[in-house]
């Protein structure tokens, strides 16, 4: 199905038109900028990866970088219904931003970029960026400011930390308009899987994960499509969420928490064997308040240090032996683990970079094969 989409760049405020699809914030009344869609239908393609199959409703482009974000699955934590955004590449929900702004650069031509400091984004889009020819710099106000694991990792992979911005390359920031596109197709896929809920329960530090859940929830209705999700943004007691303002008619409702209600929920998750940040916590015990309502979380399971480096270990001899396998082959060689230790294992090795790996097609599927690096 070949849909032809029309789309806008405009600002939510004033009405100001753009065609910077990077050009987060209005340069007239600073006002959030967005895509908006003419003429446009809801169609889920099943023949594409991730987060393309709804390609109806997002901006294409002419090349697409898929790492297989998207599609995370749906379970429960006791009675709770979590979405768990953990079991996207890099273990959060920006990925889904970070495949469109790849595509993007990469459709276009750019050969330079310098990425605003952002924990969690940043690492995100250099792992979608790192086998294209487009050189990365790291842009942040003051070095001290960069988590210690995440200064190490640029320094690793020879990414240069600028404290002045670089005006004769693409800036990007995250919040910009193909973020918020990323961001939304997590309402697309509660829809598509017709999950019985009318609350949508995420965490909010800028608010920008709310507005975009938000901004796709009012696509879907523009096409047709009968959907009326509450999203529910949950925050710390006094904590700003500037974002928030954007939203006009109450879409989004604003929770907040104390940090003594915080550490309680967070406490309860990791005692079940859970690895997951505060606001998620959070969000799961707003859930467990709520009637017919899902948490956005990212939460793994807690792992032993040992066991993982004996894994590791397994898959670096079946990748000298037998290089371009995928995840599954190489545990059926040694299936002496289980083979979600062996997907865990090599999740870390490959964002470490301890393992490369290239994208093939098998059939209408997407498949990684992975070697030494």
């Amino acid at each position: 199905m070949v849909i032809l989409l029309k789309i806008k760049l405009k600002c939510i405020n004033c009405d100001f038109e753009s065609r910077d699809l990077l050009n987060g914030l209005c340069p007239l009344c600073g006002g959030l900028m967005i895509i908006q869609y003419e003429n446009a239908v809801f169609y889920i393609d099943r023949s594409k990866p991730g987060i393309w199959r709804y390609s109806s409703l997002l901006p294409v482009f002419s090349k697409t970088i898929s790492m297989g974000e998207g599609l995370t699955p749906v379970s429960r934590i006791d009675s709770v219904l979590i979405k768990n955004e953990k079991f996207n590449p890099t273990g959060s929900y920006i990925d889904r931003a970070s495949s469109i702004i790849a595509s993007y650069l990469i459709s276009n031509g750019v050969n330079n970029v310098l990425i605003k400091y952002t924990e969690d984004f940043t690492r995100s889009l250099i792992y979608y960026l790192r086998n294209t020819s487009i050189d990365i710099d790291v842009y942040v106000d003051n070095i001290m400011d960069i988590e210690s694991s995440d200064l190490q990792f640029f320094v690793n992979n020879d990414i240069d930390v600028l404290t002045k911005p670089n005006i004769s390359v693409v800036n990007i920031d995250y919040v910009n308009p193909l973020t918020i596109e990323g961001l939304k197709t997590i309402v697309f896929e509660i829809y598509e899987k017709r999950i019985d809920v009318d609350k949508i329960i995420v965490p909010a530090e800028t608010g920008l994960l709310a507005f975009s859940l938000n901004k796709g929830l009012k696509d879907l209705v523009k096409t047709g499509v009968d959907v009326d999700y509450e999203i529910i943004a949950v925050t710390f007691k006094n904590n700003e969420v500037p974002l928030l303002r954007y939203v006009k008619n109450g879409g989004i409702k604003l929770v907040e928490i104390s940090e003594e209600e915080a550490y309680s929920s967070f406490k309860k998750l990791v005692r079940k064997g859970f690895r997951t940040k505060l606001l998620a916590a959070i969000c799961y015990s707003i859930a467990e308040s709520l009637e017919r309502s899902i948490a956005i979380v990212t939460a793994g399971y807690k792992t032993h240090s040992s066991r993982v480096s004996e894994v590791k270990k397994v898959i670096r001899e079946v990748l000298l032996n037998k290089p371009n396998i995928s995840a599954y082959m190489i545990w059926k060689e040694k299936s002496v683990y289980s083979l979600r230790a062996f997907y865990k294992a090599i999740k870390d090795m490959e964002l470490k970079r301890e393992i490369c790996f290239e994208i093939v097609n098998k059939g209408r599927r997407k498949v990684k094969l992975y070697r030494l690096c």
